[in-house]
C-alpha cells in the first residue's frame, strides 16, 4: 500500500512528520535518486535516501522500542539544555541510543513537574496518544503545605467537574508526609500537571511537587531512580498500544514481523551514569 512519504518516514521512526516535511522541502529526501516532493506516495519497492544516505523500510525488525524514564522536576526536555544553563542536563542526554531512530516523547510533562515520562521511536504510537489528548487516566502525587482533612479530599472531586476546562478526579488520597508538607495522591482523566497546581491553589495549598506515577497502564517502578530509564517490553508494552486502540509489536511480531527503517547514526549516548539513588515511589515519604 503506497503512503505519504512524511507518513512513512515518522512511522519509521526516522523523524517527526513535521520535521520529515522540512527535510522534504529543504531537498534533504530523494526518491528512486530524485528530489521527493511533499505528499508524494511510496511504497517497499521505492529506494529513499536523507541526505544521500539510503534507508529500507522492508524486511523484519526489532520492534519499535518504548522507554520509560523517571525525570527529575525541572529536568530540560529540549534536546540540548537552554542557553546559558550548561549545567542544566537535558533529557536526551541521558536516554539511550535510539537504535538510528529518534525518541518521541509521549504527552510530555511540564518543565515543572517530574516522574514518569514516556519515550516510543513509533510515530504512530506517539500519534494515537495525541489524538486522545489526555483522556487516558493516569495518577500524580503532589506535595503540598497546608492542612489535608476528608472534607477537602472530598470537595476536589466537585472542583475538578466544575474547573476551565473541567476535568475528572477519580480518586483523592493522603499520602503522607511530616509537618505541613504532606503528599496528596489523585488518579485523573483529562488533566495535567498546571490543572492540578491551579485547583489546589485555589482550595489554599501551596505547591510544591508535581509528580506523574502513572500513565494509562504504564507505573512508575520504585526501582527507577531519578535520571534513570528502562524498556517496555511483552505485556507492558502491549498494554500500552491497547490503550491506544493499537495492536503491540507483540502481536505483529508473531504476525511476521514489521517494516524496517535502517538505521541513519549511531545515537546518542547511554544513559548508564551514576544517578542519585530514588527516594522511592513518587508520593510517599519524599523529601525535597
Amino acid at each position: 500500500m503506497r503512503e505519504r512519504l512524511q507518513k512513512v518516514l515518522a512511522a519509521a521512526g526516522i523523524a517527526s512528520r513535521r520535521q520529515a516535511e522540512e527535510w522534504i522541502r529543504a531537498g534533504r529526501v530523494t526518491v528512486d535518486g530524485r528530489p521527493a516532493s511533499l505528499g508524494q506516495r511510496v511504497d517497499d519497492g521505492n529506494r529513499i535516501a536523507i541526505d544521500g544516505r539510503k534507508i529500507r523500510l522492508t524486511g523484519a525488525a526489532p520492534a519499535h522500542l518504548v522507554l520509560l524514564y523517571h525525570r527529575a522536576p525541572g529536568e530540560s526536555l529540549r534536546e540540548a539544555p537552554p542557553a546559558g544553563d550548561a549545567a542544566r542536563a537535558s533529557t536526551y542526554e541521558r536516554l539511550p541510543a535510539a537504535r538510528g531512530r529518534r525518541w518521541l516523547p509521549l504527552s510530555a510533562l511540564a518543565p515543572s513537574d517530574g516522574g514518569l515520562e514516556l519515550f516510543t521511536t513509533d510515530g504512530a504510537l506517539r500519534a494515537a496518544a495525541s489524538r486522545l489528548g489526555h483522556e487516558l487516566p493516569s495518577s500524580y502525587a503532589v506535595r503540598v503545605r497546608g492542612a489535608l482533612d476528608e472534607t477537602l479530599l472530598a470537595a476536589l472531586c466537585a472542583a475538578a467537574a466544575a474547573a476551565q476546562p473541567p476535568f475528572v478526579i477519580e480518586a483523592a488520597r493522603h499520602g503522607g508526609g511530616e509537618g505541613r508538607n504532606q503528599w496528596l495522591e489523585l488518579d485523573v482523566r483529562g488533566a495535567r500537571g498546571r490543572d492540578l497546581r491551579a485547583l489546589l491553589t485555589d482550595r489554599g495549598l501551596e505547591v510544591s511537587r508535581v509528580l506523574r506515577t502513572r500513565y494509562g497502564p504504564v507505573v512508575l517502578d520504585r526501582a527507577i531512580s531519578r535520571g534513570r530509564h528502562r524498556e517496555l517490553a511483552g505485556r507492558e508494552r502491549d498494554a500500552l498500544y491497547a490503550a491506544v486502540g493499537l495492536q503491540g509489536p507483540g502481536h505483529a511480531a508473531r504476525a511476521g514481523g514489521a517494516p524496517r527503517a535502517a538505521p541513519l547514526s549511531s545515537g546518542s549516548p547511554d544513559a548508564g551514569r551514576s544517578r542519585p539513588r530514588s527516594r522511592g515511589r513518587a508520593g510517599r515519604g519524599r523529601s525535597a
